[in-house]
């Protein structure tokens, strides 16, 4: 599925007003923490939601899978780190925390931006459980792309990346008609 786009006065417009007005949700919860001990930096939270929504959407639009959807979970997947500072089970940790983002949003801003359905609040919630095992595959095409993405913005962005993300790396850059090799 690709996303709504309208072509008005020459410019042509991707639809994504759940995704945008969930962003800037993030980013006003990430802008006023007040946790002090992090294990990584907010900085690199704010800037890996972005990109990692970013590279989602490519991703996602390259497997035939929803553009928007896919910006949402790869922006916020990693809300239990934002909230909290801490790495360890941050998947398992943030999905009811995803629950709860997506659900008030829905009641905030769904009649004017576009309800989130249950199912595709299910969706998110259960990408952002299982986005931390990344040497398991599934046969979920959305779970795999949110680790996908997830593992290749660490790499574009220099962050230490374990081996076994390279073949993620790989194949994601594959389908993006990039060449790993490239990089070396």
């Amino acid at each position: 599925m690709t996303a709504e786009t309208s072509i008005t006065d020459n410019k042509i417009n991707l639809e994504m007003k759940r995704l945008n007005q969930i962003l800037t949700l993030l980013l006003n919860e990430a802008k006023s923490s007040t946790v002090d001990k992090r294990d990584q930096t907010l900085e690199w939270s704010i800037n890996h939601m972005f990109s990692c929504s970013q590279l989602a959407k490519l991703l996602a639009h390259k497997r035939g899978l929803d553009m928007e959807l896919s910006g949402i979970a790869g922006a916020i997947h990693d809300i239990a780190i934002i909230r909290t500072g801490i790495f360890k089970d941050h998947g398992p940790a943030g999905a009811p925390m995803v629950r709860e983002i997506l659900e008030a949003y829905n009641v905030n801003y769904g009649a004017k931006k576009g309800e989130l359905k249950e199912e595709e609040i299910e969706l998110i919630v259960e990408a952002t459980h299982q986005h931390t095992d990344k040497k398991n595959y599934t046969d979920h095409k959305f779970i795999e792309l949110i680790k996908d993405a997830d593992s290749l913005d660490r790499f574009l962005h220099s962050k230490d990346t374990y081996a076994f993300y390279s073949v993620r790396c790989r194949n994601s850059l594959k389908d993006l008609n990039i060449d790993f090799d490239e990089f070396k």
